[in-house]
């Protein structure tokens, strides 16, 4: 497995000082929710400061990945380059950084979320949405993760689908299905 120190650097050197230092504050979040939930805390440093490896990658990165890893793109993520860094990012950190498939996929998903998370991708999801530099971020989400992770994810979704549709955005399917997915759970 592949060295903190090693890929904070490199992850520093990829990104402008403000997105890193977004990814410092995700991985300080997501120790905290690894502490409650028992996930071991390695591996959420290593996802977490990774996270948005591809965030800032110009158009021209972009299409080298895309060509490079053969990835696939639907309709959605085609139009939306908030989503595309997630996946590339997965491939990056899969194929450059030795991380596993639940590594990978805890980027991959960390800004649509899915169903049937795991638990590292619900705290790098929830992480994400909810580390002290984030502007829209209350100590409400963090106090209902931190007593119950799939009531914070049903609260982030629903916090991130109506800003989508108060900006008039296209709201990914994975999105939906998360919400739809954790709601439901819940009501059983």
């Amino acid at each position: 497995m592949i060295k903190y120190e090693y890929l904070y650097n490199d992850v520093k050197k990829k990104l402008s000082e403000k997105r890193f230092k977004h990814s410092e504050g995700v991985v300080k979040r997501a120790i905290e929710y690894a502490q409650i939930y028992n996930v071991d805390i390695d591996t959420v440093k290593l996802v977490a400061i990774a996270h948005d490896i591809a965030k800032e990658l110009t158009q021209d990165e972009i299409n080298q990945y895309i060509r490079k890893y053969n990835i696939t793109l639907d309709e959605i993520e085609k139009t939306n380059k908030d989503l595309i860094h997630a996946k590339i990012g997965a491939y990056i950190c899969k194929n450059e950084y030795n991380f596993t498939e639940d590594m990978a996929n805890a980027v991959k998903y960390h800004t649509t979320g899915r169903e049937d998370m795991s638990l590292l991708e619900k705290i790098i999801y929830l992480a994400d949405a909810t580390e002290e530099n984030r502007q829209y971020c209350s100590s409400n989400y963090v106090r209902i993760i931190k007593e119950d992770i799939d009531q914070g994810i049903i609260e982030i979704c629903k916090w991130v689908i109506n800003r989508l549709l108060e900006t008039d955005e296209i709201i990914h399917l994975d999105s939906i299905k998360c919400y739809n997915y954790y709601t439901k759970l819940k009501k059983l």
